[in-house]
């Protein structure tokens, strides 16, 4: 990320926000506004950026989100709602003076982006979903053990079982106290993820008894000591409170509130074909209901963090898409 400037901003709520930005090669061209997901940083877009998207002339801002690294971390999940959130993104577009941009997004940071559609169309040129199928705001409670009743029913087996930890009151002490061994079970084998976060408890019995595993070959020794560093200082009590905001019922009842559903722009969304709790099948549901009217659909091989244990054929894609589409 050096080649990014680091910047800080205390946005309207009385938080302040770290971010990264580099400009676009011309002022005409396109800035990516690169969210970050679960349990990670803005230098997860440090291969994206600097190696496809400047090079190809396109401006970036990559956030540090609420909870994670240089930007605050409250620890009441209300302050985790999309409603506010992505009015804080505004605050830091406005900082930069750019009225709208391409927002993409992994993991949590997908839905964020999403959601930043869905509150403020009028900033978005294009939308980029990572690994996560767009979720369209809903009228109804978000309800965990439906959500997993519904998935065993299609998938064969549920896909948030983890949730549970993730939401309860203590979950971040579990994840605070076993460091390498989280690591190690959120980038092994993809498959492994069905004894693991797939499956009742299995998260949770992995952490307490500090099981350790094979990692990915992205999955470095240096991304795992960094991995450590941070979360030793700062600690999962901030990141869970997404989680928990879901889970509660504060990004509930949302359909309301926006100021758009269907997805007007040009839309991308990269799945991975091994990602077995966010399912690239899952995006069928969107499209088949018209909200996506001016969709591409890419689906690449890898699991959860596929975008960097491909991050050759993730970069293309994403440069690809922009050339023809935005």
């Amino acid at each position: 990320m050096d080649t990014l400037t680091k910047k800080t901003l205390d946005v309207s709520r009385s938080l302040t926000y770290t971010y990264y930005h580099h400009p676009p090669a011309q002022p005409e061209n396109p800035t990516v506004l690169c969210i970050h997901g679960f349990p990670d940083e803005a230098a997860e877009w440090a291969d994206l950026a600097t190696k496809h998207l400047i090079p190809a002339g396109y401006g970036v801002i990559a956030v540090d989100c609420l909870g994670y690294a240089g930007t605050s971390k409250p620890l009441d999940p209300a302050m985790y709602a999309f409603e506010h959130m992505t009015k804080d993104l505004t605050e830091i577009l406005d900082n930069e003076k750019l009225q709208k941009v391409v927002s993409l997004g992994h993991d949590w940071g997908c839905a964020f982006a999403q959601r930043f559609y869905n509150y403020y169309p009028d900033r978005v040129l294009g939308l980029v979903m990572v690994n996560v199928a767009y979720n369209a705001p809903s009228d109804q409670r978000f309800n965990l053990d439906a959500a997993n009743e519904m998935t065993k029913k299609i998938f064969g087996y549920p896909t948030l079982p983890y949730w549970h930890l993730m939401a309860s009151d203590d979950g971040y002490k579990v994840l605070d106290e076993h460091l390498e061994s989280c690591f190690t079970v959120l980038h092994g084998p993809p498959a492994s993820w069905l004894d693991t976060v797939c499956k009742e408890d299995g998260l949770k019995d992995y952490l307490l008894q500090d099981k350790k595993q094979e990692t990915e070959p992205y999955a470095t020794e240096e991304m795992k000591n960094a991995f450590i560093t941070r979360f030793k200082r700062d600690g999962f009590a901030g990141p869970t409170c997404w989680y928990k905001a879901a889970v509660g019922g504060i990004q509930s009842f949302e359909a309301e509130k926006v100021k758009a559903i269907t997805v007007e722009v040009p839309s991308l969304f990269v799945g991975f074909d091994n990602d077995k709790v966010c399912r690239a099948e899952a995006i069928g549901m969107a499209m088949k209901n018209g909200l996506l009217p001016k969709h591409t659909n890419v689906i690449l091989e890898g699991g959860h963090w596929g975008l960097l244990a491909g991050a050759e054929k993730f970069g293309k894609t994403v440069i690809d898409w922009l050339k023809k589409e935005i």
